[in-house]
């Protein structure tokens, strides 16, 4: 009778069970999104990274070639699920309306943000080193802020929010987000794991630029 020793032993370091069902590509990237934000790029390896996704130990490598095309997989997907939120909240108001658009989108990104706690620390990580992958997530956000740029643009110049630089209104809609990615402090703090705090959130960032 084969024994589970014999049975882990004959699969070889690092492989799944035969009979274990493989995950699909959303639950890899969303298992390799978890393991860079609470190990951080450079301290996670690729024998750890093929762990968490409980695939065989040469997965990585043999779909993707790198530990770094990889994290870029990841964080493509990420932030396409976020932005395409946020752009479909932009696109829905009446064109007319830039007002309606910015606070719906501003909206959207936190209730995105929020069911991701876990992009935001990789973005927190990546955003204070200066290296090719933080160049490479500004490439994945451009074409958000491009489209979100012109309507905050027009609402300056008709004095409905302040006339701040655009690098001031990013910052000043993201950095809220620590509330989600810092959960451990949060819940110091008192907040509790299940609060639903977005839309507060949203309306004292929206609050403060307007004029």
């Amino acid at each position: 009778m084969t024994t589970a020793r014999t049975a882990r032993r004959r699969r070889g370091p690092g492989r799944p069970p035969a009979d274990a069902p493989l995950p699909n590509l959303e639950e890899i990237l969303q298992r390799g999104l978890e393991a860079f934000a609470e190990l951080g790029y450079e301290a996670v390896s690729v024998r750890q990274l093929n762990e968490r996704l409980g695939m065989g130990h040469t997965f990585i490598h043999d779909r993707y070639g790198s530990k770094e095309a990889f994290w870029r997989a990841v964080m493509e997907s990420a932030i396409h699920h976020v932005t395409d939120e946020v752009a479909a909240a932009l696109d829905r108001e009446h064109p007319t309306d830039d007002l309606a658009r910015l606070t719906a989108s501003v909206r959207a990104f936190h209730q995105a943000a929020a069911r991701r706690p876990h992009l935001t620390r990789v973005i927190d990580y990546e955003a204070g080193r200066d290296s090719p992958r933080v160049a490479y997530l500004y490439t994945l956000m451009s074409p958000l802020s491009d489209a979100a740029r012109p309507v905050f643009d027009r609402l300056v110049h008709e004095g409905t929010v302040r006339d701040i630089p655009w690098y001031l209104f990013h910052f000043a809609v993201t950095k809220p987000l620590a509330m989600y990615s810092q959960a451990p402090l949060a819940r110091l703090f008192g907040r509790p794991d299940d609060a639903d705090d977005h839309t507060l959130m949203s309306t004292l960032v929206l609050n403060g630029l307007r004029t």
